[in-house]
């Protein structure tokens, strides 16, 4: 007997940008003390079915889409960080994490000479390339 590909049940909707953003915020969420680009390049696996893929899958991922130290890529991992270091700062319990890495995306762009309109947009055109490559490798089946 084959085991089915997908799980039973309705399909899931396509990958878009804004689940792309929330991924990987997420990740940097949980790997807190970890380096932006800590990742080596590595041949993604496929995903199993039924199980979630692991925080540092959604780096790789972005890593082998784009290309390692495009200034795709770091734009939307910059983000990611600072949007997490945000949200960590926030949280009433997370906030005893003194010494969170990584600073605003404004103090980026001032350090490496970047117009933030520009940032953006290669933030935006980065995540658009990323959810496109998802939905290209794991389409969803139309009814």
């Amino acid at each position: 007997m084959k085991t089915p590909l997908r799980p039973e049940g309705p399909d899931p909707p396509a990958m878009t940008c804004v689940d792309v953003e929330r991924w990987l915020v997420a990740m940097f969420m949980t790997l807190t003390t970890t380096p932006i680009f800590s990742a080596r390049p590595r041949h993604v696996e496929a995903v199993k079915p039924n199980v979630a893929p692991g925080p540092l899958f959604w780096l790789e991922f972005a890593t082998v889409v784009l290309g390692a130290g495009t200034p795709e890529l770091i734009a939307l991992l910059t983000w990611a960080r600072a949007k997490a270091r945000r949200r960590i700062k926030r949280h009433r319990r997370l906030r005893l994490l003194k010494d969170v890495p990584g600073g605003t995306v404004t103090d980026h762009c001032v350090e490496f000479g970047v117009n933030r309109r520009t940032f953006d947009r290669q933030r935006k055109r980065a995540c658009e390339r990323v959810a496109d490559a998802w939905n290209t490798q794991h389409p969803v089946k139309a009814d």
